[in-house]
């Protein structure tokens, strides 16, 4: 549905939603790809047409707009009889709440993940004691982390872009890339 060049587009748009096609066309002669912003913009709206694209978000600055406390949570469900009507009813919590921004079912030994941002750590742990009381009957456990976050996005990559890096990273840390690198010392 996409190739090469669509994934290189919207790398840039990731980063800058509002990138124009002038300045996308310098980002890609800078690696050596030619395209006319007439070509960038027919792409980008084949993007948008096909659904590939759905909407443009900006990136705040969370500090500057008083949500500088993010704070993942986990949580083990229990199995009580009326699970999924209240599993229901705590999805339903997390989708309508404003401080919620990722939601997650996962499998393994846990079994929901959560990213919220807050204004205070207060309001952060009142937030918390409030899911723990309403959700308690099918929680089984619950933990949460407040976040020092260093990166926040991500970008489009297939296994020649991962494999690239990774010996990008090899040759940075002077380590051979078919040997494992132990982080620990072994016991003699």
């Amino acid at each position: 549905m996409i190739d090469d060049l669509d994934k290189e587009i919207l790398n840039i748009l990731i980063l800058n939603g509002r990138e124009s096609a002038r300045n996308i066309v310098k980002k890609l002669a800078d690696k050596e790809i030619r395209i006319s912003e007439r070509g960038i913009g027919k792409r980008i709206a084949r993007l948008e047409r096909n659904k590939v694209i759905l909407g443009y978000t900006p990136i705040l600055d969370m500090q500057k707009v008083n949500m500088g406390v993010p704070r993942l949570v986990t949580v083990k469900l229990a199995s009580p009889k009326n699970f999924v009507e209240r599993l229901d009813d705590m999805k339903r919590y997390l989708t309508e709440a404003p401080f919620c921004d990722f939601s997650a079912r996962s499998n393994g030994n846990i079994d929901w993940i959560e990213l919220k941002f807050f204004n205070t750590v207060e309001q952060a742990n009142r937030e918390a004691d409030l899911y723990r009381t309403w959700f308690g009957d099918i929680i089984e456990d619950y933990r949460s982390y407040d976040l020092d976050v260093y990166k926040f996005g991500w970008q489009l990559f297939d296994e020649g872009n991962f494999e690239q890096f990774i010996r990008h990273m090899h040759a940075n840390e002077g380590t051979d890339p078919e040997t494992p690198r132990h982080t620990s010392r072994q016991r003699e």
